[in-house]
């Protein structure tokens, strides 16, 4: 059966992380593991960094509004003095017992006691291989609205325990009960997800070095200070120190020689603090001071979903930098430090008084602007127990609950869209508080007040964008283009349009940006051309960005070009760029993420058992990194181990049962091997659970094929349903009425397509073949 055979591309997509076959954990005798030696190395080896205490005489009132703030708290030595959890023998019962105060831990469901020996503090719980143990705590994490509790396992490593404190409740309590994390995953608490070295120290620490090491699969991590110290954001003191104490210094016309000063530029300190407050990826081995650019350690995440809502809202736990640099008030020169205390990091002012320093109180600190009485209760409780609706924040500065009890808010600044609510599902301020009324109504509202026009958002393209794809290219390209909106939002719609880099109008925008002033947007643009048949030159002219995320994508888009295409004249160029890459590749080589490059970057130079290694390697750090799979099976089919795919293909499958790449591939490696009914079983499951019209349309072929015309022609209608005018596609029916001597409909079909496009040469050859038939 000739049905058409699947690329074998790498599979691009981020499939969700789902929950594995359950694994029961087997009751043991509780084990207390041999005393924990400290795995992290506190080292004043570079003698450049001083600690915060060398900078405490010069900067007396700037270090006592540091000292106990969430910075200084950030991490701790477990001591009676930083533990806020209760350690007197406290069950915590387990996430979702029926029973919260059982006297014993359900330990299959983070189940745990915790305890005080002679030696410190412990908590008993089960691991992966289900024994319960003792696990010494050794260091505190945060400080409030949760406090959280690190411990040593093998190979250097320190493990978040899935259970915290709440000090809001006094309370024990599971962050993430949805997770149901199981051995094996990613997310499970002794794995990746939950491993301090990775996920947590860069941002928690001072001059963090992870020191991965891909041999040993361990860590030899070290850090100057343990919390985020004064040198975390000024840089090492050393030299500052020196210059300072000089007899010659004069303050008015010498460097200072530190990073990130109070009066530097707003968007240089929203980039400097960005490094930890954004959802991003590390680039370099170690945060080195110097660089006023983000991109030059840091990618930061792009609106997209899951990490955000599509309209650019925020969804999972972003960390306030994407939200921000969508904003009015940064792209007018606000930065972090106008409304926060830059050392305390407490807010400057309460309630509006923070807004109306800059906002006139006259025209928005009132009933007339926001239509909300100050003594008006809203049907939840602001986290601040605030009247809702008075306060700005309430309308602009919608929030979300992070890990159980940490109440974040958006900072985008944006005006409340309950229109946008009602056409693509997308929330909105007005009824985060009116949870009971509906989003037309909402809109109602706000078009009583304000009348019916909204101001011009980028968040109507991208919201329209992931709702209704057919009709996205014309405005993702209007927005790409766009100079005067945020480059984060013209960087989201460059990575959208990268699926159809093969349109013309497509690749020139993409280049143009390719060049644009923002790095964001030409690393996005290069990583999108990577795909275009056409990508050399512009890829080319990348690899002496002056930012090394232009630079790594560049080199990353020219993996598969032959060095012999390389113009000699760039060939340092591409060295350089391409060791970049290599170390990018290298630091993020303990996330799943991180391994799945490395596999891909040898997928495409045609290097098949690295590769499969790589491959392997990474579904042994995450058992549920499905993508990974995907990618294995396409690299078994090019080598021809049919059944090695297929148990993939069915992993997958079982795993993930709304996967349609996964059914799809699968139904047409089925139909290859001469097995159609389950091939029209897998075929039908991936049209159905995604809307495939690939996969509707081979389903129609195998019908067709096996003599099952009227399931063919509804097959055949509903992939043209999904993508109208497919010359493919109407061949396709066009042959089904040919069997059934249906000329007249044939040409009924034919003719509805040439209206749409009447120059198509397939078209115009099949019309006049019909037309003889008719004819004849």
């Amino acid at each position: 059966m000739n049905l058409p055979r699947r690329t074998n591309t790498v599979y691009r997509l981020s499939l969700a992380i789902s929950a594995t076959l359950l694994v029961a954990f087997i009751a043991a005798a509780v084990i207390s593991p041999a005393a924990s030696i400290d795995p992290i190395s506190i080292s004043r080896t570079d003698t450049d960094y001083l600690g915060s205490g060398a900078c405490a005489n010069c900067h007396s009132q700037a270090y006592q509004d540091w000292r106990g703030s969430h910075h200084d708290q950030a991490m701790q030595h477990a001591t009676a003095a930083t533990i806020k959890g209760d350690f007197n023998n406290a069950v915590f019962a387990g996430s979702g017992a029926s029973d919260s105060g059982s006297p014993h831990p359900d330990y299959e469901n983070n189940g745990a006691l915790f305890l005080k020996k002679t030696d410190g503090f412990y908590a008993r719980l089960a691991t992966a291989d289900g024994q319960v143990s003792d696990y010494k705590v050794l260091y505190t994490f945060g400080s409030e609205p949760l406090q959280q509790y690190l411990v040593a396992f093998p190979d250097g490593r320190l493990q978040q325990l899935p259970v915290a404190w709440n000090t809001l409740t006094n309370q024990w309590f599971d962050p993430q009960p949805e997770l149901l994390a199981q051995p094996g995953e990613w997310v499970h608490w002794s794995e990746g997800g939950k491993n301090w070295n990775s996920m947590c120290a860069d941002c928690h620490s001072s001059n963090v070095a992870k020191n991965f090491d891909l041999v040993s699969n361990g860590y030899s991590t070290t850090m100057a200070e343990i919390d985020v110290g004064c040198e975390a954001c000024h840089g090492p003191g050393r030299d500052h120190v020196t210059a300072v104490s000089s007899a010659t210094f004069n303050a008015t016309i010498d460097q200072l020689q530190i990073d990130m000063s109070v009066a530097g530029d707003s968007q240089v300190v929203v980039d400097k603090c960005g490094r930890c407050h954004a959802r991003r990826q590390q680039l370099t081995a170690k945060f080195e001071h110097g660089s006023n650019q983000l991109l030059d350690h840091y990618l930061p995440a792009l609106l997209t979903p899951p990490t955000y809502h599509s309209d650019g809202q925020i969804l999972d736990e972003v960390f306030v930098y994407g939200s921000f640099v969508q904003s009015k008030m940064y792209h007018s020169g606000v930065g972090c430090i106008d409304c926060h205390q830059p050392h305390s990091a407490q807010l400057k002012a309460e309630g509006n008084q923070l807004c109306v320093g800059c906002h006139s109180s006259e025209q928005f600190d009132t009933p007339k602007h926001h239509h909300h009485s100050a003594n008006m209760t809203a049907d939840q409780p602001t986290d601040a127990g605030q009247a809702a609706g008075a306060q700005c924040i309430d309308c602009h500065m919608p929030g979300r609950l992070y890990m159980g009890n940490d109440y974040r808010r958006d900072h985008s600044f944006r005006i409340p869209r309950p229109d946008l609510s009602v056409a693509h599902g997308t929330p909105n301020a007005c009824n985060d508080c009116h949870a009971k009324e509906t989003a037309e109504w909402a809109a109602e509202k706000v078009e009583d007040w304000f009348g019916p026009l909204r101001p011009a958002h980028f968040s109507e393209i991208l919201t329209a964008a992931a709702s209704q794809p057919d009709h996205a290219i014309a405005p993702l390209v209007g927005l790409l283009n766009d100079l005067s909106q945020p480059a984060i939002a013209r960087a989201t719609a460059a990575s959208a349009l990268a699926p159809a880099i093969s349109l013309p109008l497509v690749e020139r925008a993409l280049t143009r940006a390719s060049n644009d002033s923002s790095a964001l947007l030409r690393t996005t643009s290069v990583q999108a051309l990577s795909a275009s048949t056409n990508k050399l030159s512009a890829l080319l002219n990348r690899l002496s960005d002056p930012v090394r995320a232009v630079r790594i994508a560049a080199a990353q888009g020219l993996v598969d070009v032959p060095e012999n295409q390389i113009p000699a004249p760039l060939a340092d160029a591409f060295a350089a760029a391409s060791k970049e890459y290599q170390v990018s590749m290298l630091v993020n080589a303990d996330f799943p993420s991180g391994r799945m490059q490395m596999a891909m970057d040898q997928h495409r130079r045609g290097n098949l058992d690295k590769a499969a290694d790589h491959y392997l390697e990474t579904l042994k750090i995450d058992s549920g990194f499905n993508a990974a799979r995907m990618n294995l099976a396409q690299l078994y089919y090019s080598q021809g181990k049919l059944n090695d795919a297929e148990q993939l293909y069915r992993a997958v499958v079982a795993m993930e049962p709304e996967a349609s790449d996964a059914h799809y591939s699968l139904g047409l490696l089925m139909a290859e091997q001469g097995d159609y009914r389950q091939a029209a079983v897998s075929l039908k499951n991936a049209a159905t659970s995604g809307n495939n019209p690939r996969a509707w349309y081979n389903l129609a072929v195998l019908y067709q094929q096996s003599g099952e015309s009227l399931e063919a022609e509804k097959a055949y209608l509903k992939a043209l349903e999904l993508m109208p005018g497919s010359a493919e596609f109407i061949n396709g029916l066009v042959s089904l009425y040919g069997q059934q001597q249906r000329w007249f409909k044939a040409m009924q079909l034919i003719d509805r397509a040439l209206a749409s496009d009447p120059s198509n040469p397939v078209l115009l050859q099949l019309k006049q073949a019909v037309g003889q038939r008719l004819g004849a």
